[in-house]
This record gives structure tokens, C-alpha cells and sequence, in this order.
């Protein structure tokens, strides 16, 4: 049963990902993998600057939102740095995976931080004008935006290489 319910997720998965809307009807595409992975490496550590940003100039943070930037920094420097090495084919797709992964699990959690209140941090609840916020939403979606066209074949990533023919 498990094995019918993540066939007909990844087959849905893929037919998402293929659909001419999100892959320009087959029109657009881009060879120029490392660009397109420093792009993704850019992003990750854009998100790494904002959260030592904050960590370097507000002293009164709580201890558990001083972890949890820790925790998210060390992420998206691991993610980053499996997306250049190849010392397996696997290890950045890997890095590409779980860079979007810890980017989805920011963008969640600034989104449900926004709306309930967090002990030490009350006077963010409801708060949507803050630069360093709205820099980190950016680099984390931007980066799930520039992963979504590499699974869409749009672009691709480093370390495969197309051979276009036109």
C-alpha cells in the first residue's frame, strides 16, 4: 500500500514539475549550471548573512531563537557546500534538496512565528515590516524558486552539463 501511495506521489510530483506552465512550454532553458548553482549558493548564503546579522547586532535574543539561527546557518552552509562538491553525483542534488528543505522549514516558521506570539520575542507577533524578515523570506524563496526550475529543466545545476543542440 505504501508503495502505490509514493508511486502515484512521485508520478504526480513529476507531472507538476513537467507541465508546460512551469516549464515554458519547452521555449526556455538555460545551460549554465554554475551559474545557476553560485545563484543557489548566493541565496543560501544571503539567508546565512541575515540570521548573523541578527545574531552580531541584537545582544537580548532569546537562547532558543539564538539555536535555532545557529542551527539554520549551519544548514544552509552544509547545503551550500554539497551543491559544489562532487565528490558523488548524489551528494548536490542532495545539497539542492535540503537546501529547499531548510528553506521551506524557515519560510514556515517565520510565517507561524508572525502570527503567534514567542516568549522573548512578543514584539515581533504581527509584525511584517521588518528588513532583516523580509530579506530572509526572500533568499528562501528565491532560492525553492531557482530549485523549482532545475527540476523543471529550465535551468540546470552543477555538476550535470546538457548538450543543447539548436
Amino acid at each position: 500500500m505504501a508503495g502505490v501511495v509514493l508511486r502515484r506521489g512521485g508520478a504526480l510530483w513529476r507531472a507538476v514539475l513537467s507541465s508546460p506552465p512551469l516549464t515554458l512550454n519547452g521555449w526556455v532553458a538555460f545551460n549554465l549550471p554554475r551559474t545557476v548553482t553560485a545563484l543557489g549558493e548566493s541565496l543560501l548564503l544571503g539567508l546565512v548573512a541575515v540570521h548573523a546579522y541578527l545574531l552580531i547586532t541584537r545582544p537580548d535574543l532569546p537562547a532558543y531563537f539564538v539555536i535555532y539561527s545557529a542551527a539554520l546557518v549551519l544548514c544552509c552552509v552544509i547545503a551550500a557546500g554539497a551543491m559544489v562538491f562532487e565528490l558523488e553525483p548524489v551528494l548536490p542534488q542532495g545539497g539542492w534538496y535540503f537546501g529547499s528543505t531548510v528553506c521551506m522549514t524557515f519560510l514556515v516558521m517565520y510565517l507561524v512565528t508572525r502570527f503567534a506570539g514567542l516568549p522573548g520575542l512578543v514584539g515581533l507577533t504581527g509584525r511584517w515590516d521588518l528588513a532583516p524578515g523580509t530579506f530572509a523570506m526572500a533568499f528562501a524563496a528565491g532560492f525553492i524558486a531557482v530549485h523549482t526550475t532545475v527540476l523543471s529543466g529550465i535551468n540546470v545545476a552543477y555538476p550535470q552539463h546538457q548538450q543543447w543542440l539548436d
